[in-house]
This record gives C-alpha cells, structure tokens and sequence, in this order.
C-alpha cells in the first residue's frame, strides 16, 4: 500500500458502533486513510462515517459451525487485501475479535481489551461507569468535544418519509430492543400496556404515536398494539436503519428502553426518554442527551457494554420497577423542548 492505512474495527452491533463516531469523527481530521472492518448488524453506521475510505464487512460474529466456516473462508480470501495495515484500533474488548484482527492485519493492534494478548497489542481498557465513548477515544488517541453520535441521513431517505404524510405532531416509541448479534437481554423491555397506556396519554393531548424497531421487535409492537385503545403507525420491521432515521426527523420525541433504536434517536438529536433496567446510562449515553428513567432495584444495573451474565431473579423486576408516573413526567419534559436537528 503506497500510504499507511489505518484499520478501525468494531464488528457489532448498531448502537456500539454509533458510540464510536464521536471519536471516528476526530480521527478523520488528520486527513490519513481509514478503512473499517465491521458486521452486516453495523455496517449501516460505518458505511455513513465521511472521512471512511472502504468498509469491508465480514460475516462477524459467528453463531455455531456454518457460520464459523464462512468467517473462515472470508478471512483467508481477505487476509491478504487487509496484511499490512499500518495499524488497528479495536473499538471493543473481545480477545477472539483482537486476534482475529491481527491474524488479518499483522499490524499493531491498540483496542478496549482487559488485558494485553501480546507485545503487539495495547490495551485501554473501559472503566467500571465510564462512558465507553471515553475508552473508544483513548483507543483513538484522541480529544473528544463534542460526544453526540453520527449518522447522517440521505436525500433519498428523506424524500422517502416525506412521502409517507406521517401525521403531525407525532412521537416515536420503540417498543421491543433487547436483542443484537452479541447478546439478547429481553430483561431491558419494558411492559407493552404501560407503552399503550402512555400511548394514549399522548393521543388525548392530541399527539400520535409510531412505533419503531427492528423485525425483532413486530411481536412487541403487536402486543403493545393489543393493549392500545388509540390508533398506532406499527413501523416494525419495515425500515432501514437510514428510513427509521428519517422517521424520527420528523417526531417530537422518542421513548424506548435502552436499544440502537434510542443511540439513532439521540444521534438525530431527538428528544428522548430511554429506560434502564439491566444497563446503566452514565455508559451509554453522554450526560445530557437523553433523559434516563432508571430502575428502582438493588440489583440494576448489573452489567455494563459486556456480555449479560443473566438475571438473578425469575424475572426483570428492574424494569417492572419503573412505573407510569416515573415516565410521564420525562415525557413532558421532553414535549415542552422542540427538536435540536441532527445535521
């Protein structure tokens, strides 16, 4: 390669990688080559970053022994377009994805890992609360001023939504979350009747609602549907992430429990109710740009950007714990300040 290429990777899943552009957004300042290495589940985000050159996505990460043969096959076919790179930031701390990269690569690798995998690697491990933002930075080697996320959206994606005549004022509300390609954690939903309940709090102020997610999350909005006695745009499963962008560009609010739906919501600069059971906002989401209703249980959160070690009770008391009126007011709050647009 005739100049030093400089390799970001962050393989999963949407929201992380969202966490990462504040950083990615210093970096291609200097004006060097990047490419990224990431997932199909955050691709939709790397492909946006301006200052990107190439995005190479990789089937990452492997569930059982078919998809491991395709990583396999897609490793030994890239290696040698990827050998060489000057150098890898890894945005995450699994010691599988760590060697992975630089069994590609055979650069020097800096990443978010607990503990150096050898004398080719440094680590800037997350702190216990700390932002993850603030480790991706460390990873990057850069000064962070502004920590909202990025993800711009495109002419066409605009045009899209507007053809839809959704109704106005409306608010947006992602009933499911939970899963991504890593790890489900179904214990961050919150009930569907409370989402209907506030739903038709929302529709006698005059205010629809239109629900948004993943199709992960159609059986969750069909359910909070059930409950509902006020009519619902049910959204679920039918856009792209760049259209669920979109979408929100045209709403008042957004209110969700933690999920990549509520990361693209406060990267649009929307304004957005988010509720924590299992997680912890303070390293998720940078102070100030979404209002947290967090869990009234000794035992929240009990893990943080990792793998979820289970829930100890029979069932997710810290989001039952979270009631219609610890939410509603947050909703007000949210009502009475307009949207501060996304670029």
């Amino acid at each position: 390669m005739a100049d030093a290429v400089m390799l970001l990777v962050k393989t999963h899943a949407f929201g992380d990688a969202l966490m990462c552009t504040p950083a990615v957004r210093e970096l291609v300042r200097d004006g060097r080559t990047i490419w990224a290495l990431t997932g199909p589940s955050a691709s939709p985000v790397w492909e946006r970053v301006q200052g990107i050159s190439r995005v190479f996505v990789a089937p990452v990460p492997p569930s059982g022994a078919a998809d491991g043969m395709r990583l396999l096959k897609w490793t030994l076919g890239m290696r040698g377009e990827l050998r060489g790179t000057d150098s890898a930031l890894v945005f995450q701390g699994s010691p599988f994805i760590r060697r992975w990269v630089r069994f590609l690569t055979s650069s020097r690798v800096v990443s978010c890992g607990g503990n150096s995998l050898g004398s080719w690697e440094t680590v800037y491990p997350l702190e216990p609360g700390e932002l993850a933002g603030q480790a991706f930075a460390r990873v990057a080697g850069v000064e962070v001023s502004d920590w909202r996320p990025e993800f711009p959206v495109k002419e066409a994606e605009m045009r899209w939504a507007e053809k839809l005549g959704l109704p106005f004022p409306l608010f947006a509300i992602a009933p499911g979350g939970g899963r991504n390609p890593r790890d489900t954690v179904m214990e961050k939903r919150w009930m569907p009747e409370r989402y209907a309940e506030l739903a038709g709090r929302l529709s006698s102020a005059g205010i629809g609602t239109v629900l948004l997610g993943g199709g992960d999350d159609r059986a969750a909005a069909a359910e909070m549907a059930r409950f509902s006695s006020c009519g619902l745009l049910d959204m679920t499963g039918r856009t792209t992430w760049g259209q669920t962008a979109a979408i929100l560009d045209r709403c008042c609010g957004f209110l969700g429990a933690d999920s990549g739906t509520a990361h693209l919501a406060a990267a649009r600069g929307i304004p957005s109710v988010v509720l924590f059971g299992p997680s912890s906002p303070s390293a998720l989401y940078p102070e100030g740009l979404i209002i947290p209703v967090t869990a009234c249980v000794d035992c929240s959160p009990c893990y943080s950007n990792s793998l979820f070690p289970g829930c100890r009770n029979d069932r997710a008391l810290c989001m039952e714990s979270i009631e219609l009126e610890d939410v509603w007011p947050a909703l007000v709050r949210v009502l009475d300040n307009p949207p501060e647009r996304a670029e």
